[in-house]
């Protein structure tokens, strides 16, 4: 499958973004192995980071290219996998790798914020500009559903700043009155993505036993169907679920296809396993 990265280019404005561009796409492009480019592209990322003695800007940059080539590619494409490899081998090379508890890294301490920042500006429109129904193939569609899937494989134990973000995708699509059609289905596909990678993580945030301050409790209060239940415990987890089984059991009035349906099956049973 030919990759199209037109729209990372037309992403980087400047010099550095560019160069950072030019470099990364020839790594991808370049005939080896998905370990070696993912090796190959940790060292491009730390050289292009390194620079930021000279620019201050360097690893905003640097990780708003990478964001935007991963907008560019497929799940199921080796590329992805290569990216993704590229973020743990640089989260291994680095002691100092940020925790929950602190952001000292180095290398990768730009990251979450350009991920955030990424987030709010991707996410896709429910119709087009003239009210029709976008096409599940869609450009826009498909960077969502891409990025996603990039976030959510490199969530890991000590890698995961950024769980508001499917807290808000399963928010959207299990809290929210459901559409129908083209959007429900991007919608569905993005929650199961991360249910799929990411359960056991969301699972154990969700049932913290922790007390959450106002600020917490807002920013995961739920949608209009969960709302006035607490933002965090298994009663959230439970209603997901019962949610998700509502939707598969509506699938033809929503216009979900047994692409859709399939996924939500993966997710439940994903689910069910981590409570095991």
């Amino acid at each position: 499958m030919d990759i199209n990265l037109q729209y990372a280019y037309d992403q980087t404005l400047s010099d550095l973004g560019r160069a950072v561009f030019n470099v990364l796409k020839a790594t991808l492009q370049y005939p080896a192995e998905p370990q070696a480019k993912a090796m190959k592209l940790a060292d491009d990322i730390k050289f292009f980071d390194k620079s930021s003695d000279e620019n201050t800007d360097a690893d905003w940059v640097t990780w708003l290219v990478v964001l935007d080539i991963a907008c560019c590619i497929p799940p199921d494409h080796p590329w992805q996998n290569s990216l993704v490899q590229s973020l743990d081998a640089l989260r291994q090379r680095d002691e100092s790798t940020p925790t929950s508890d602190s952001l000292a890294s180095e290398i990768i301490s730009s990251f979450p914020i350009t991920v955030r920042e990424k987030h709010d500006a991707l996410e896709p429109p429910e119709k087009s500009e003239e009210g029709e129904e976008l096409g599940d193939d869609c450009e826009e569609f498909s960077r969502w559903r891409n990025y996603n899937s990039f976030i959510a494989r490199i969530t890991r134990d000590h890698f995961n700043f950024w769980l508001v973000i499917p807290m808000w995708q399963l928010r959207d699509t299990l809290e929210e009155p459901p559409m129908k059609g083209s959007a429900m289905r991007c919608r569905i596909w993005v929650a199961s993505e991360w249910i799929i990678h990411c359960a056991d993580h969301l699972f154990n945030f969700v049932n913290t036993k922790d007390d959450i301050d106002e600020s917490t409790a807002r920013a995961f209060k739920g949608g209009p169907l969960y709302d006035g239940r607490p933002p965090l415990g298994v009663e959230r987890w439970q209603f997901w679920k019962k949610r998700f089984s509502e939707l598969a059991a509506n699938a033809t009035s929503l216009e979900l296809d047994g692409s859709t349906t399939g996924r939500i099956s993966d997710a439940l049973k994903s689910m069910d396993g981590v409570e095991s």
